[in-house]
């Protein structure tokens, strides 16, 4: 899903609310998983597993989180892209167990929230380039909230009973 169609799932929140109201839907999802004992479950051969999803939406929280903390303070070195899948493969999420996941999770959106409750407006709309496209710190937060969203509605249509 393109970066265009997360900010427009965003739209009904300012963007600390939709960084807040996210945290409960996330938490009931991934407590669905523990009862269905889906952690390792994968819908596909060569699909992701939940754990691996998880992992995937955990480190993308902290990029996207550092990529905002670079624009808010002005920081002018380059920020590159990086590659999902390399990041899967190398996640080491198999070792982990699903509660402390969410726990992780939990405590990583918690903290994004208060990041970007702590921006103001001036900030939130303080923009660079970021790969190949230029983002606003606002819009950076509205990514997350539909990335985040995205990956929940896969896991309930595609993994969960």
């Amino acid at each position: 899903m393109p970066h265009s169609d997360y900010i427009k799932c965003s739209l009904d929140y300012s963007v600390e609310e939709g960084l807040l109201v996210r945290i409960p839907i996330i938490v009931k999802v991934l407590e669905q998983v523990t009862a269905q004992n889906k952690w390792d479950y994968s819908y596909a051969e060569g699909k992701w597993t939940v754990k691996q999803v998880v992992q995937h939406l955990i480190d993308c929280e902290k990029i996207f989180s550092y990529r905002a903390l670079h624009i808010a303070r002005q920081d002018t070195s380059e920020l590159f892209g990086f590659e999902e899948d390399a990041y899967a493969i190398t996640s080491m999420q198999e070792e982990k167990n699903g509660e402390d996941m969410i726990h992780e999770y939990t405590a990583l959106l918690l903290c994004i929230y208060y990041q970007f409750k702590g921006y103001t407006k001036d900030i939130l709309q303080r923009e660079s380039k970021v790969a190949n496209y230029e983002i606003s710190i606002e819009n950076i937060g509205r990514v997350m909230y539909g990335h985040s969203l995205h990956h929940l509605d896969v896991l309930l249509e595609r993994y969960l009973d």
